[in-house]
């Protein structure tokens, strides 16, 4: 239901596990095991949580900047900070490059590093981060 916000958050240098089963149940139960707060856009779902007491966030949004704006009223920095591969979740390793920075993925072998695809990352995050700042100005 998230996997697009999982995988900017990774880009974040978030640990973001993808679920392993779909079942609520199952869900509830790898966050409990794992020590996970469940992030999700169902109302039922967070509310079991709730009652189970597990960690859960409810995400109101469909929009991928308004989603990452709910996620940084909840302390997430929003500045890019790859150390998590978006695709899989391992540790990514910094290799030697002669233009920018590049990490890859000793898992699934993904390569990521500074392009232009990295500015219009950053022009996003930039975005967001004066929109909350505005907004909170705005209503001390």
């Amino acid at each position: 239901m998230l996997m697009r916000l999982g995988r900017w958050l990774r880009l974040l240098g978030l640990d973001v596990a993808n679920p392993k089963e779909s079942s609520d149940c199952e869900l509830m139960r790898q966050a409990r095991d794992e020590s996970r707060t469940i992030i999700t856009r169902d109302k039922r779902l967070f509310w079991a949580c709730l009652g189970a007491g597990i960690k859960c966030v409810l995400i109101r949004s469909s929009k991928i900047s308004d989603q990452l704006m709910e996620m940084s009223t909840m302390g997430v920095v929003l500045q890019l900070d790859p150390k998590r591969c978006t695709l899989c979740n391992s540790l990514l390793l910094e290799v030697a490059s002669n233009s920018s920075r590049m990490w890859q993925c000793p898992a699934c072998k993904k390569l990521y590093w500074q392009g232009g695809h990295w500015e219009k990352m950053e022009r996003m995050l930039e975005s967001i981060r004066s929109c909350k700042e505005r907004d909170a100005t705005q209503y001390s």
